[in-house]
């Protein structure tokens, strides 16, 4: 039986490729976020240094790090996905290993990477927080793992009211549980098979896993949404102004001593 993650994403991929719109230039963070150039927040990279991206999607971060001079895994679920990662990759005659697995299936060894990434892959993983203590093995005494995933706000949902004693009509986001936050639920686009789950966490659960695992967090951000962002789609552009007025993304970036 095909992983429900597997089916969902490479389902999506072929829409997805061709309604989203990734600055190759830049290193991203998210939908509707500045990329690297304005947020600077990966380490010092220098030519050589050893780079893991989890839930890659089409790569366009590990590229961007190959581009640099660093030489990078990248890991994937969907076989679609990688179709693209690695086409790019040869058109721009950039050397990435790519690997088709599951982030949870993924093993490495201990200090084997100098620096670890992962964007918005790992509200998909079913035990993310002990996931985080295996990426902490892998780094190397100094490496840097680098975490994008869901903010909790903003899987809560955008509703419509009016201001207290007027008329006037005011927009934001319910949470009727923040320590509890509802999960995403995605349908699989053929309507066949097991919908798959975007899973959000309080930011303090992400920091103390962090803390646990033995990093030192060195940035903890949740940055608003920009009109020249390094990632969007006209469907996030429309989302602009719930975007702009809570965090969509958690970013977390922490040290192994």
């Amino acid at each position: 039986m095909i992983h429900p993650q597997r089916q969902y994403w490479n389902a999506i991929a072929d829409t997805y490729r061709a309604i989203t719109r990734i600055d190759a230039s830049d290193f991203h963070y998210g939908p509707l976020l500045p990329g690297e150039h304005e947020l600077r927040l990966l380490p010092p990279l220098r030519a050589g240094m050893m780079a893991l991206e989890l839930g890659c999607g089409e790569g366009q971060k590990s590229l961007w790090l190959a581009r640099q001079g660093l030489l990078c895994t990248a890991i994937d679920i969907s076989e679609r996905q990688l179709d693209y990662a690695r086409s790019d990759a040869k058109a721009e005659k950039l050397s990435v290993d790519f690997r088709n697995q599951s982030i949870e299936s993924f093993s490495a060894s201990e200090a084997s990477y100098d620096l670890v990434t992962s964007s918005h892959a790992f509200e998909f993983v079913e035990c993310p927080f002990r996931l985080i203590q295996r990426v902490a093995n892998w780094l190397k005494p100094g490496g840097t793992f680098v975490l994008s995933t869901v903010h909790p706000v903003y899987n809560g949902d955008w509703v419509e009211t009016e201001a207290e004693g007027t008329n006037e009509p005011i927009c934001g986001r319910l949470l009727t549980n923040y320590f509890n936050p509802v999960d995403d639920v995605r349908e699989q686009p053929e309507g066949h098979g097991t919908p798959i789950a975007s899973r959000a966490y309080p930011v303090s659960a992400w920091f103390r896993a962090f803390r646990t695992a033995g990093l030192i967090v060195e940035h903890l951000e949740e940055p608003p949404a920009v009109r020249t962002p390094a990632y969007a789609s006209d469907d996030w552009m429309d989302a602009f102004e719930e975007c702009s007025a809570i965090p969509t993304t958690l970013i977390l970036v922490g040290r192994k001593p």
